[in-house]
């Protein structure tokens, strides 16, 4: 045997052998290297500081409590313009709007809390009831005569659990007004806005707001608003004139004036066919199987221009004088509502300026927010209400109630909120006449009866509060 040759095939297989060991230790090398590479990375990555990202923050201009939700307008944002109350309500939880004209709050707009709308919900200005009378279109509000010129804030209480608010099911929503200041300062607040947008859309408004020698204060605004609207011959005009006076009176207490004015006209979306000879193609289609306004659900046509023009007052007159532990308030008011109709009717007949009215007057008398005992806050009071249509029977109901809520505060955690109101109802309303036309015999009848609430609240943390409420409610019925 050659050895020597021995040695040679030997050396060249370990040389092949310590080759393929190091190509593997420098793949293995290689890739833990990469790996530790990854690592540092991921770690790094890990550390880097980015700062702090707001997921969800809250409305700018609005607190929310167990007790209601508050929007105050000087602070309230949101994307695009605020033109109307319903701008702003659609921004709120839990309460859904539904437009008809969506340039600007109309009559034909609705709005609900929790599914009920204004036909089980009360909407105040200033602590008093502004629904309808009920006849000719039941319990709503026509939030077209509400412009946001005067609002200083807006007050939304979920549920009927809240005594102090008359003929609350679903909720209340409440318009807190700007009423001037109290100060020396001869130079007022004004402001003026304007804007336009499609469909011949424009607004214009102006307001001042002040006060003399720390005495009166004041605030006055005026606002028009006209759009051609969407569909054909839905047009409307709006003027609203608001005015408001308080006088500042010793020891704290203060007389307020206020009177708001609106006259609204509007158009009745009207069918635009193709198939039919009066067919307008720069408006969009419209057919008469389509829904219509929640006030007319029949349909309405283009050659009589039907629309209603509508005149709406608001009068309010309030002394709130601080007494004692509490303040007392008094608050008399007057809603004059009227309204010319040039309609269609379900029979395809046309009825030009059908007139109809209705008016509510009464009085709220409070004594409120009684601090007793270090843990009570009480408020006890009475109130008076006619409603009625005047060109036919001027006092359909007379409402007599009284109230009485305790917020008693159990510690830093529990707060527990009872109360009741009593109801005295006397009507005079009329027989259905189902099939025979529209009811003429006359129908009085009385009701009364106690309905009492429960709220009880729980704050678990500073974040988180709980809440629990039980009430029995009632609803005026319709004429």
């Amino acid at each position: 045997m050659n050895w020597k040759s021995r040695d040679t095939k030997t050396r060249m297989l370990w040389m092949v052998v310590l080759l393929a060991i190091g190509i593997f230790t420098m793949w293995v090398g290689s890739d833990l290297c990469l790996a530790e590479e990854e690592r540092k990375i991921k770690e790094e990555a890990k550390v880097i500081p980015i700062g702090t990202i707001t997921v969800m923050a809250p409305q700018p201009g609005v607190e929310i409590t167990t007790e209601k939700t508050i929007i105050r307008m000087d602070e309230f944002k949101k994307p695009g313009e605020v033109r109307t109350l319903t701008d702003v309500l659609t921004e709120i939880g839990g309460i859904d709007v539904m437009r008809f004209n969506p340039l600007m709050a109309g009559p034909g707009d609705e709005v609900s809390i929790r599914g009920l709308n204004e036909g089980r919900m009360v909407i105040e200005i200033d602590g008093r009831r502004i629904n309808h009378t009920g006849h000719y279109g039941r319990y709503i509000v026509d939030w077209s005569t509400l412009n946001m010129d005067d609002i200083e804030s807006i007050e939304i209480i979920r549920g009927g659990h809240s005594v102090l608010h008359p003929f609350a099911i679903a909720g209340v929503i409440n318009i807190i007004t700007k009423k001037g200041k109290k100060t020396d300062e001869v130079k007022p607040d004004v402001s003026v806005k304007a804007g336009y947008g499609k469909f011949d859309t424009y607004t214009l408004s102006a307001s001042v707001n002040g006060g003399v020698a720390n005495t009166v204060g004041y605030n006055f605004s005026a606002s028009k608003q006209e759009t051609d609207g969407y569909l054909r011959n839905n047009f409307q005009k709006t003027d609203s004139i608001n005015g408001h006076l308080t006088f500042f009176l010793p020891n704290d207490a203060t007389f307020t004036l206020g009177a708001k004015y609106s006259d609204v006209n509007y158009g009745f979306p009207v069918i635009n066919d193709p198939s039919r000879a009066d067919y307008d193609p720069d408006y969009p289609k419209y057919f008469a199987d389509r829904d219509q306004l929640r006030h007319i659900d029949w349909p309405q046509y283009a050659e009589n221009n039907p629309h209603w023009d509508k005149h709406t007052t608001y009068l309010d007159g309030m002394l709130q004088v601080p007494l004692g532990p509490g303040t007392i308030k008094v608050h008399g008011y007057f809603t004059g509502g009227r309204r010319w109709t040039s309609t269609y009717t379900a029979m395809g007949t046309f009825e030009k300026d059908l007139f109809v009215d209705d008016e509510t007057k009464g009085i709220i008398i409070e004594y409120r927010d009684i601090d007793l005992f270090d843990n009570h806050r009480v408020t006890v009071g009475t109130e008076y209400q006619e409603l009625g249509w005047p060109d036919e029977n001027p006092i359909i109901y007379k409402v007599k109630s009284a109230y009485i809520q305790d917020v008693i505060t159990l510690g830093d955690r529990w707060t527990v909120t009872p109360g009741f109101r009593y109801y005295h109802v006397d009507m005079d309303t009329y027989y259905s006449q189902f099939g025979a036309g529209w009811p003429t015999d006359g129908k009085e009848q009385e009701e009364d009866g106690f309905y009492p609430s429960l709220k009880v609240d729980f704050q678990a943390t500073p974040d988180t509060a709980l809440y629990a409420a039980v009430s029995r409610s009632y609803r005026l019925p319709c004429p």
